[in-house]
């Protein structure tokens, strides 16, 4: 059996190396960062996922997956190599694919055993991927093979795909990555690169625009006194619509959605086409970690000397990655404002604080505060007894960006909740249960 070949161990890359190791396929990683290397080889992954390092260390004691740090020989007698480089955003919003580039140019000096497929994983403009396909078409077949994985369930979503996208000059040069994945059993759509590039950074944005969207419903259910997890569920009921990402909160962070939807505005402007609905969505997510500092602005009077516990730093939770988190702007910005924080998050043990800001690896003692402000959905959080932490928060009030804690419970323990788009004072029990009629 010839080898897979993944260039590039991060999130992307270490999913699709895992993912295909559970296949049955023998996977060769390689990266730049020698360090990284060292580590994988050692069973240390290169960030958090749950069950990530029992299935690394199971498939590196049986041989399965391999680490180099010599791209020769990590790729030679690859059938598949995948790509999976980062492509950062710039300052304007384009994408920065001077690492992709670097890759294939490297791929292009390889001596291959057989000629193999180069599948580009890494998201990128539409036209990237035929913008480099001289790089490489003398020694290889190029195909665009979008992924569409969340961090903190990356391996879970590479083995349960809702679609596997190809993107070809012609359905035989995208085979040889299909055949890797037929035991998924899931649909095949053969396009071309440029339409399977599309087809990545338009999902991203449309999940964008649903968080979006559902902050702003929260807000207009503030100026009515609606409640908004109603509301949004009472939609996502439909089937037209769905009820994932219909959940407001601080809005969305990380290192693709604002990422995807600003390259394909940037990628519009280039164009001189007036597309809207992405620079929309992108003001409303501007404007909601905004919103979540007014509401506690409110409630403070002043947020000048007054210290704030935060509970979350992730960018979401089951990750430790606090690339582009809201949570860190909100952190800044209370800062600039006057305030002090005490910040904990379960994963997260090292990130770059203002001055006035601190790290504990203590929920409570970050809840020893004028006020807390909830950033991250951790499921822990709402476990928390708000009888135990309560009593700390000397303003008795709890701010709670991503409407993971209950109302009524914190309300109970004598302290005054905010929500995302809830009413801030105690309500009726809602249903929770949809029974037939």
């Amino acid at each position: 059996m010839r080898p897979v070949c993944i260039v590039g161990t991060g999130y992307v890359g270490m999913a699709c190396m895992l993912g295909l190791a559970e296949l049955g396929w023998v996977v060769h990683g390689y990266d730049i960062v020698r360090d990284r290397i060292d580590r994988l080889r050692r069973g240390i992954p290169p960030y958090r996922e749950p069950g990530l390092d029992e299935i690394l260390r199971k498939h590196a004691e049986t041989g399965r997956v391999r680490f180099f740090d010599d791209l020769e020989d990590a790729a030679r007698d690859a059938m598949v190599i995948v790509v999976a480089v980062g492509t950062p955003a710039r300052d304007d919003g384009s994408a920065d694919i001077a690492g992709l580039r670097a890759a294939l140019e490297a791929l292009s000096e390889v001596e291959f055993a057989v000629r193999p497929t180069v599948a580009i994983r890494s998201t990128v403009p539409p036209g990237t991927t035929d913008q480099f396909a001289a790089l490489v078409e003398q020694r290889c077949d190029l195909v665009y093979a979008p992924e569409f994985l969340r961090e903190g369930s990356a391996v879970h979503d590479f083995l349960h795909p809702d679609r596997i996208v190809v993107g070809c000059t012609a359905p035989d040069a995208g085979l040889a990555y299909a055949r890797l994945l037929q035991g998924l059993e899931r649909p095949l759509i053969f396009t071309s690169r440029r339409n399977a590039e599309l087809i990545k950074s338009c999902s991203n944005a449309f999940l964008a625009l649903k968080i979006s969207f559902a902050n702003e419903i929260a807000a207009l259910c503030d100026s009515l006194g609606g409640e908004s997890d109603d509301v949004l569920r009472g939609i996502g009921y439909d089937r037209r619509i769905g009820g994932e990402f219909l959940r407001p909160g601080i809005g969305f962070g990380g290192p693709c959605f604002e990422k995807d939807v600003r390259s394909i505005e940037y990628v519009a402007s280039q164009r001189q086409l007036d597309l809207q609905l992405f620079s929309a969505t992108l003001r409303v997510n501007d404007a909601q970690p905004r919103r979540v500092l007014q509401s506690l602005e409110r409630e403070m009077g002043t947020l000048a000397a007054a210290t704030i516990g935060v509970w979350g730093l992730a960018f979401k939770a089951g990750t430790d990655d606090v690339r582009d988190s809201l949570a860190l702007r909100i952190v800044d910005s209370l800062a600039r404002r006057g305030a002090r924080t005490v910040v904990y998050d379960p994963y997260v043990h090292v990130a770059r604080l203002p001055a006035a800001s601190r790290l504990t690896t203590s929920a409570l003692e970050a809840a020893n505060a004028d006020a807390l402000l909830v950033l991250t959905e951790w499921p822990q959080f709402a476990a928390y007894d708000p009888t135990e932490y309560g009593p700390s928060i000397r303003r008795r009030i709890v701010v709670d960006g991503r409407n993971i804690l209950d109302p009524e419970r914190v309300t109970a323990a004598g302290l005054r909740y905010v929500g995302v788009g809830r009413e801030s004072s105690p309500c009726p029990k809602r249903l929770t249960a949809v029974s037939a009629i």
